[in-house]
């Protein structure tokens, strides 16, 4: 991991795979279940020992949940996506509540998704090197050269270029590439007829709607030479353009969020026993005391 990383936590990218996976395995000290709760302060803590001296470290949770702005600007966007139970949306709040007692920057908001703030987050942060603790792909358009992403079920990092090579364009231009393909997860259209091998094409050539929908104009059909059915891909393009353009504005993540979020200048304080302690309690887990003292470096 770089000196000065700013390591960047999607919340919910690591609760709710632990969540799902503990089922009752975890108590809490009133006897209800822990799974979100025990599995993310693991994660935590070991994200926080595993920082250089010179590193930051901080958090989004997601809590735009039918709320957001995208909702707003597409009645479809996640509509599908049933609510958090009310047992796990409790979790959640205890997980905000034991990070904050870590002394660890978090944020959240009712009109931003997580995605947005991290967003803020590693725009405010730069030059530090990004290190993106997240498996979610539309958090990819955030990295640049020399960053790490870390999806949450793997033992160590991936450079910016391994993630490049897997994708076959750069991950900056993710959010022009779910603007062509659609994302179902999302509830977001595409154009159709482009389909995952010809967007990778398209962005291998132009790094964004913008250049592909600039070059079609001056250019039409052989701004295209050399793709597979070149006239029928500029037809079905610029048929679908407005869809396009309207999935951009929900697949983006650099809009105006407001928020105080800017994790890289506060450098985390050290972990304590104290701290630790207080996290436990807020998370109603002091039962699990001697488990999590042991994240601690030792003392001379």
């Amino acid at each position: 991991m770089p000196a000065e990383a700013l390591v960047l936590v999607d919340a919910s990218a690591v609760i709710f795979p632990v969540y799902f996976a503990a089922g009752d395995r975890h108590r809490d000290d009133a006897g209800a279940a822990a799974g979100a709760r025990v599995g993310w302060l693991d994660r935590l803590l070991r994200y926080r020992a595993a920082l250089p001296p010179g590193a930051r470290l901080g958090v989004a949770f997601d809590e735009a949940l039918g709320t957001g702005f995208r909702h707003a600007l597409d009645p479809a966007y996640k509509a599908h996506r049933p609510l958090a139970d009310p047992a796990l949306q409790a979790e959640l709040q205890q997980c905000r509540a034991m990070t904050r007692a870590l002394g660890i920057p978090e944020s959240a908001s009712r009109r931003f998704e997580a995605d947005d703030l991290l967003a803020l987050a590693a725009a405010r942060g730069r030059p530090r090197p990004l290190v993106l603790v997240s498996g979610d792909k539309d958090l990819l358009q955030l990295l640049r050269p020399g960053d790490l992403r870390w999806r949450p079920d793997r033992a160590g990092p991936e450079s910016y270029d391994a993630v490049r090579a897997a994708l076959g364009f750069a991950p900056e231009a993710m959010a022009h590439y779910l603007a062509l393909v659609g994302d179902s997860s999302d509830g977001i259209a595409g154009v159709p007829g482009v389909g995952t091998v010809t967007a990778t094409r398209l962005l291998q050539r132009f790094p964004s709607l913008a250049a592909l929908y600039g070059a079609l104009d001056q250019e039409g059909e052989a701004a295209l030479a050399g793709l597979p059915r070149s006239a029928r891909l500029a037809a079905q393009l610029l048929a679908g353009r407005a869809q396009a353009e309207h999935a951009l504005t929900l697949t983006r993540l650099d809009g105006p969020v407001r928020r105080a979020f800017d994790p890289a200048r506060v450098a985390p304080p050290p972990l304590s026993a104290e701290r630790v302690e207080e996290a436990l309690r807020l998370g109603g887990l002091l039962r699990y005391r001697s488990r999590f003292l042991a994240h601690l470096p030792e003392r001379p």
